[in-house]
């Protein structure tokens, strides 16, 4: 386990005996996938559950409490905001680092913040709600557009980025041979992406080219961008892998 593993065990074990010890709900800042793939392999008084705020909610919170125990549901303590130009003739076209940076220009750090879906050239955050009254007060302009900001009830149909389901045929699931059929790489140059150290898991960093890969994996390689693996489907008779992937478009 590493320094910051450590760090983060010790914040989070200290949340876990809190809500065991008053029968009260407590909550993490939004929590990275590889933060949260740490947690899932250590033990907790009470084990935590992730809350993003929708189903494919990548940064989450970790929450504590057992609501058979507790006696009541968890309040969430998500709001979801809506960024948008306010006049859409005159504006630049909005990007997720965009919509982030404008966030952060205002003092916000990233740990308060959750996803940020896309929906055309607005941009709906997740946000830990006691921010949110900040971020409507003050948030102005994203690049050199001027916004307004509102809460929204859910997603719209529209929000996210698409994904495509395809079938590759790659000669193993380890890492490099997946990225390598994925992009239509070779071997050597998918190794290199890993060992260069431009490829995260589930949101951990990777060096290892020969990991093996296992369904629901999130594969994000930089420059490139990012799939799911859905698992093998068979074989070719040349003994290669097919399998199945989620790409993100």
């Amino acid at each position: 386990m590493t320094a910051e593993e450590k760090e983060l065990y010790h914040r989070m074990l200290e949340l876990s005996h809190r809500s065991q010890q008053r029968g009260i709900y407590t909550e993490s800042l939004f929590l990275t996938e590889g933060e949260q793939e740490s947690l899932s392999f250590l033990s907790f008084p009470t084990p935590p559950r992730f809350e993003g705020g929708y189903e494919d909610g990548e940064r989450r919170l970790a929450v504590f409490g057992d609501e058979g125990e507790i006696g009541y549901p968890w309040p969430s303590v998500i709001s979801l905001l809506k960024i948008a130009p306010k006049m859409q003739k005159y504006a630049d076209s909005l990007t997720h680092r965009d919509f982030l940076g404008a966030m952060m220009n205002l003092g916000i750090k990233r740990e308060l913040l959750g996803d940020i879906v896309l929906a055309g050239n607005e941009g709906f955050v997740f946000v830990l709600e006691h921010i949110a009254p900040y971020i409507r007060e003050n948030l102005k302009r994203v690049r050199h557009t001027d916004v307004c900001v509102e809460i929204a009830e859910s997603l719209p149909e529209n929000a996210g980025k698409n994904l495509e389901e395809k079938q590759v045929v790659a000669a193993s699931s380890r890492l490099d041979a997946l990225i390598a059929a994925v992009w239509n790489l070779s071997r050597a140059e998918a190794k290199d992406l890993v060992e260069k150290e431009k490829v995260t898991v589930r949101g951990r960093l990777m060096t290892d080219p020969a990991k093996e890969i296992t369904e629901g994996d999130r594969i994000s390689v930089r420059g490139f961008g990012r799939f799911i693996f859905s698992g093998k489907t068979g074989e070719t008779k040349s003994g290669r892998s097919r399998v199945n992937i989620k790409l993100y478009v």
